[in-house]
């Protein structure tokens, strides 16, 4: 009896990707022969290794789901999941959870908020990351006006974490 051969979505992947979370279905067939290899966790822990059970491929994974809700795949060549499996050493380009927010605008594939109040925990985080981020940074990545980007900052500043989440 001859080997049944598994499917994959990997082909119809780039070498980098966008995938929305929920819809159609597609991230559920992507992820159906997807496992997890490595994972970041501690600073990052919105990023992961994973490689296909039906093709092989290994790739990088974003998982973005507090503004825009997309995944993010960067197609990794063997090499590079050696460095992070035996070295921590991860290709730079899903490191920083700002630059994992700017890829929905720049991919125009992004969430809008009905009460943008709701991002105000995310825009003090990354105000402490990067105590020099704009408000044209802010708005570019939430698309919103500079306008509301500007009360969203002046809003994080003045609360605590404690005030923006009570049940933490």
């Amino acid at each position: 009896m001859g080997s049944v051969e598994r499917s994959c979505e990997c082909s119809t992947l780039g070498d980098f990707a966008v995938v929305g979370m929920g819809g159609d279905g597609r991230d559920e067939r992507v992820f159906s022969t997807l496992m997890e290899v490595a994972k970041h966790g501690g600073d990052a822990w919105w990023l992961y290794a994973s490689r296909c059970s039906a093709c092989g491929q290994d790739w990088m994974i974003a998982q973005e789901e507090r503004i825009h809700d997309n995944f993010y795949f960067k197609r990794l060549t063997a090499g590079e999941l050696k460095m992070i499996e035996e070295q921590g050493a991860w290709p730079p380009d899903f490191v920083r959870f700002e630059d994992v927010i700017r890829l929905g605008p720049h991919h125009g594939q992004v969430a809008r908020f009905f009460d943008t109040n709701d991002l105000t925990d995310t825009v003090k985080e990354l105000m402490e990351v990067r105590s020099d981020i704009s408000a044209s940074e802010i708005a570019y990545m939430f698309v919103l006006s500079e306008r509301e980007a500007e009360r969203l900052m002046d809003r994080a500043a003045r609360m605590s974490w404690k005030q923006l989440r009570p049940f933490a």
